[in-house]
C-alpha cells in the first residue's frame, strides 16, 4: 500500500511534468485520507494558481499556511495567488511575511516589487527590487526592473547603470541588449542606443521589434536609408506590425517619397482604422503632394478619432492654408494650441499664418509673436551658459548661421551667394544644418563652409552644447518661424551675439535674439521698430544678394507679340492669394481687355471652383483663367517666360518668385505695404531703379499694371534688358553685399565686447 509521502510525491512528479489533472487527482486522494495534510492543500492550491482558480488556490493556501506558518516559501505563494486574483493589499501581507520567515528569499522581494511597479509605487518598488540585486547580483532581470523603476521616476542615471551592469552580465542575452538600447533610446542617447540593439540583433535576428526600434534611433541619427531598411525588416518578419508601417511611412516621408508614405500610412490605418495619428500623418503626406483636398478630410477623420490630437490641427491648418482659407487655418492652429499650449511648433504655424491675412493689423501680428516668446522662449533664456569668448574687436569673427534648408530651397537662392563670398580671414563659417536629404545644393553648401554641424539627430539643449563648445561669437538664424526652425536653441543664448536674417518675415518675438537684419526700404527707419523684439540693422542698398539658377532658360520673346494678347502671372503660394488679391486681380483684367491670368498652384478640384466662382462675382469668365500645376524648378522658370507682366500677391509679398520673374525679363508690379512683410519683396525694385512698377493701394496696381501692358513695344524693351539690368544691381553683387554683411557683424560683436557684461 502506498504511503501519504509516496502519493505527494508521486503527484508531485505529475505536477511538474505538466500532467496537471492526474496530479490533482492524487492531491485530493491524500486530502481524502488527511484532510489537514498541509503539503497537500499547498500543492493543491499552487496548482489550483496555475489554472488560474485563485479564489480556490487562496482557500487552500491559507489553510496549509496556517497549518505550518514559518514556511516562506509556502507564503510566497499564496502572495502569487492573491496577487493574480487582484488583491494587491492581501498579497502584500503574504509577501511581507515570506521576506519577514527569509530575507533571503529574492522571489518574495521580487514580488513585491513588481506588484508595487504596477501600483504606480515606484519607491517602494525601486526598494525591493535594489534587495534583489543585493542578494543576486548576478541576476540581469533583476538588474532590469531596478533600471525600469529608477528610470520612471527620473533617475536616469542610476537606471541606465543597473542596463549597462546587466547587459555586460550578459553580453549574448538579446533581451538584456533590448532592454539596454530602449532606455538609451528614451534617454536619447541613441548612438548607444544603436550599438546595444545591433548587439541584440546579432543573436536574435528576427527580432522585429528590436528592428523596429533601430530603425527609430537610426532615423534619430539621420541615417533614414538604413532606418528605412529595417523597419521593412521588421514588416517581414511581423507583417502585423502597425508600429513598424508608420515608421516606415514617416522615414519615407522624410526622405521626400511622399507617394510611398502614403501607401505605407493607408497599410497602417487598414491594420489599426482606429488609430487617429496615422490618419494625420497621411493628411501631412498629401498635403505635401498637393492633394489638399483629400488631405483635409483625412485631417478631419483623425480629429473625429482624437479631438487632443494636437498634430491633427496642425496639419489640418496647414492644410487649409495650403488651399488660402486662412481664416480656417488660423481657428485650426488656436484650437491645436487649446489642446497643447505648450506646443511651440503649433504656436509658430499659428504667427507665420498671421502675416498672409489682411485682417491682422501689425500690433496684433507682434503680439502674437511676443506671446510666443515669453510662453515659449523666454524662460529659457532666464539661465543662459557663460560666453568665455575672446573680447579681442578687431579678431577673426566664429560665425554660425543655422538652417534646415541647406538644400534646393527659396531660401538657398540667398544664403548660397553670401555664403560663397564670405573672406574667411574675416570670418570662420560654421553651417549648422538640419537638412535630412542632401542633394546637390547641400554639397555646395559644405563647400562654403570651415565647418559643417549635422544638428539633426540632437536636441535643443545637445545643439546648444555644440554651439557653445564651437564658440560661436555671431549665431545666424535662417529660419524664423517657418518649418524646421530651431529658435529653441536660439533661447538658450549659446552665442553671444544672436542674429535672425532672410527665412522669416517678421520678429522671432524673443528676448535672446539681438539684432534682425533688414534695409531701410523694407522698414524705413522709425516707422517699424516697435514691432520686433530684435535690434534693426538696415544693410546698405539691400537685404539680400539673388543667385539665378544656372540652368535658367534664356530670355524669350514677349509673349503677346506673337499670342496677341497680355497674359498676366502670378508665382506665389495659394496661401497669398487672399480674397481681395482675387479682386484687384478681376479689377485689371475687366481694365486689359482679352488678357489672361496663369497662376502657380496645385490645382485641385476644390482651389479650381473656388478661383473660378471668385472671379465670376467679378465678372471674369472661367477661360481667362489658367491655374497651372506646380512643377519642377525648370519648368517653372519655363513657365514664368510665357507671361508678359508679374502680379505679385499681397499684403505677403513675393521674394524669390519676383527675383526669378525679373531674370526671366518679366516685369513684376507690386503693391507695398506699411510692414516688411509687404514691402521686403519690392526691394529688389528698389535696388533696380524700377520703383514705378511698386503701388501703394490696389487702385494705383491695376493702373500700373494696365499701363504695363498697353504699351507692346516699351514692355518687349524692358524684358530685353531686364536681366543685364539685374546683373549689373546691388541684389547680384554677392561680393559688396557680403562686404556690408561681415561689417553689420563686426558693429554687433564690437557692441557686445564693449559691453559691461555678457
Amino acid at each position: 500500500m502506498v504511503s501519504v509521502a509516496e502519493a505527494l510525491a508521486m503527484g508531485l512528479e505529475r505536477h511538474q511534468a505538466g500532467k496537471f489533472s492526474e496530479a490533482e487527482a492524487i492531491y485530493r486522494k491524500v486530502l481524502q485520507v488527511e484532510p489537514d495534510n498541509a503539503q497537500a492543500l499547498y500543492l493543491l492550491g499552487r496548482l489550483g494558481a496555475q489554472a488560474g482558480q485563485y479564489e480556490a488556490a487562496v482557500a487552500l493556501l491559507t489553510r496549509a499556511v496556517a497549518l505550518h506558518p514559518t514556511q516562506a516559501p509556502w507564503q510566497l505563494s499564496l502572495g502569487e495567488a492573491y496577487a493574480r486574483w487582484g488583491k494587491p493589499e492581501e498579497a502584500a501581507a503574504a509577501f511581507s511575511q515570506a521576506i519577514a520567515l527569509d530575507p533571503s528569499l529574492a522571489a518574495a522581494h521580487t514580488h513585491m516589487g513588481i506588484m508595487r511597479y504596477g501600483q504606480g509605487r515606484l519607491t517602494d518598488a525601486e526598494q525591493c527590487f535594489s534587495q534583489v540585486v543585493r542578494l543576486s547580483p548576478q541576476d540581469t532581470q533583476a538588474r532590469a526592473n531596478l533600471g525600469r523603476a529608477l528610470f520612471d521616476q527620473g533617475k536616469q542615471t542610476e537606471a541606465l547603470d543597473q542596463f549597462r551592469q546587466a547587459a555586460r552580465l550578459a553580453p549574448n542575452d538579446p533581451s538584456a541588449q533590448f532592454n539596454l538600447g530602449t532606455v538609451l533610446q528614451s534617454a536619447g542617447h541613441f548612438e548607444e542606443a544603436r550599438a546595444a540593439f545591433e548587439q541584440a540583433l546579432a543573436h536574435d535576428p528576427n527580432n522585429a521589434q528590436a528592428h523596429n526600434n533601430l530603425g527609430i534611433v537610426l532615423r534619430a541619427l539621420n541615417r533614414l536609408n538604413q532606418a528605412e531598411s529595417h523597419y521593412r525588416r521588421a514588416i517581414e518578419i511581423d507583417p502585423a506590425s502597425v508600429s513598424a508601417y508608420n515608421n516606415l511611412a514617416v522615414v519615407l516621408s522624410d526622405l521626400n517619397r511622399h507617394r510611398e508614405a502614403v501607401a505605407a500610412y493607408r497599410e497602417v490605418i487598414k491594420r489599426a482604422p482606429q488609430v487617429a495619428e496615422a490618419y494625420s500623418n497621411l493628411a501631412g503626406s498629401l498635403e505635401t503632394m498637393g492633394e489638399v483636398d483629400e488631405a483635409i478630410e483625412v485631417a478631419q477623420r483623425a480629429i473625429g478619432l482624437n479631438a487632443q490630437l494636437p498634430q491633427a490641427y496642425c496639419n489640418l491648418g496647414m492644410c487649409l492654408q495650403s488651399r488660402g482659407q486662412l481664416d480656417e487655418a488660423i481657428e485650426a492652429y488656436r484650437t491645436g494650441l487649446q489642446v497643447a499650449p505648450d506646443d511651440y511648433r503649433q504656436h509658430s504655424n499659428l504667427v507665420y499664418a498671421l502675416n498672409y491675412h489682411p485682417g491682422y493689423d501689425a500690433e496684433a501680428i507682434f503680439n502674437e509673436h511676443r506671446a510666443w516668446g515669453r510662453r515659449h522662449a523666454d524662460p529659457l533664456t532666464a539661465k543662459p551658459p557663460a560666453h568665455p569668448n575672446d573680447r579681442t574687436p578687431d579678431r577673426r569673427l566664429r560665425v554660425g548661421y543655422v538652417s534646415g534648408h541647406f538644400r534646393s530651397h527659396a531660401v538657398a537662392a540667398f544664403v548660397e551667394p553670401m555664403l560663397a563670398a564670405h573672406d574667411h580671414e574675416v570670418c570662420e563659417v560654421f553651417c549648422y544644418s538640419g537638412v535630412e536629404v542632401a542633394d546637390e545644393t547641400t554639397r555646395r553648401f559644405q563647400a562654403c563652409a570651415d565647418h559643417w554641424r549635422d544638428l539633426l539627430g540632437l536636441d535643443d539643449q545637445q545643439a546648444c552644447k555644440q554651439i557653445v563648445d564651437d564658440r560661436i561669437d555671431v549665431l545666424v538664424d535662417l529660419a524664423g518661424h517657418i518649418r524646421g526652425n530651431r529658435l529653441l536653441v536660439f533661447a538658450r543664448k549659446p552665442a553671444p551675439v544672436q542674429v535672425t536674417y532672410i527665412g522669416y518675415q517678421n520678429t522671432t518675438g524673443m528676448v535672446a535674439m539681438d539684432y534682425r537684419l533688414t534695409d531701410a526700404w523694407s522698414d524705413p527707419p522709425g516707422t517699424t521698430d516697435r514691432y520686433y523684439t530684435e535690434r534693426l540693422v538696415r544693410l546698405p542698398r539691400s537685404f539680400f544678394c539673388y543667385q539665378p539658377d544656372a540652368e535658367a532658360p534664356p530670355v524669350s520673346s514677349l509673349p503677346a507679340a506673337s499670342r496677341g494678347h497680355i497674359t498676366f502671372g502670378s508665382f506665389n503660394h495659394v496661401s497669398k492669394i487672399t480674397p481681395e488679391v482675387l479682386a484687384t486681380w478681376a479689377e485689371l483684367l475687366r481694365a486689359v481687355p482679352g488678357s489672361r491670368l496663369v497662376f502657380l498652384a496645385h490645382a485641385t478640384p476644390w482651389l479650381a471652383a473656388h478661383v473660378r466662382d471668385a472671379l465670376a462675382r467679378h465678372g471674369i469668365a472661367a477661360d481667362r483663367v489658367e491655374l497651372a500645376s506646380r512643377r519642377p524648378h525648370a519648368e517653372y522658370l519655363a513657365l514664368i517666360s510665357t507671361v508678359d507682366v508679374a502680379l505679385d500677391a499681397f499684403p505677403f509679398n513675393g521674394h524669390t518668385t519676383t527675383c526669378d520673374c525679373l531674370w526671366q525679363g518679366v516685369p513684376v508690379v507690386m503693391l507695398a505695404g506699411k510692414t516688411y512683410v509687404s514691402r521686403f519683396g519690392s526691394s529688389a525694385l528698389v535696388n533696380l531703379d524700377l520703383q514705378e512698377w511698386i503701388a501703394t493701394t490696389p487702385q494705383q496696381y491695376v493702373e500700373t499694371a494696365a499701363h504695363l501692358a498697353s504699351d507692346l513695344s516699351r514692355l518687349a524693351e524692358l524684358r530685353a534688358g531686364l536681366r543685364e539690368r539685374m546683373a549689373a544691381s546691388p541684389i547680384l553683387d554677392a561680393g559688396g553685399f557680403t562686404r556690408n554683411l561681415e561689417a553689420a557683424y563686426r558693429e554687433m560683436w564690437q557692441a557686445w565686447c564693449s559691453s559691461s557684461s555678457d
